[in-house]
């Protein structure tokens, strides 16, 4: 019988407290080099976090840095991209 008492199994079914993302106003301040969550770069993008991850699944831009489990992009990628053009990162397929 499992105790239900025992930390692990409190922190393994405790949902972790999630920060909301920073205003747009706030990341456009940060320096390029500055790293933000999927749900901030999706700010930025213009896309869903579901949007993010399936595009890094399928290996299309924008570029990300993993540190674990935790998904980050660099801030000056994702500025650097025109909105609204097309992406073709792999030949023969498009975003």
């Amino acid at each position: 019988m499992v105790s239900n008492n025992n930390p692990r199994t409190l922190a393994a079914i405790a949902p972790r407290p999630r920060l909301p993302p920073r205003p747009l106003d706030e990341i456009y301040r940060l320096p390029p080099h500055a790293l933000v969550t999927p749900s901030e770069a999706g700010l930025v993008m213009g896309l869903t976090v579901s949007a993010l991850a399936v595009r890094r699944s399928k290996g299309h831009w924008p570029p990300y840095v993993k540190f674990g489990r935790l998904v980050r992009y660099v801030l000056g990628e994702l500025l650097a991209f025109p909105k609204g053009a097309e992406v073709n990162v792999l030949p023969g397929r498009t975003s």
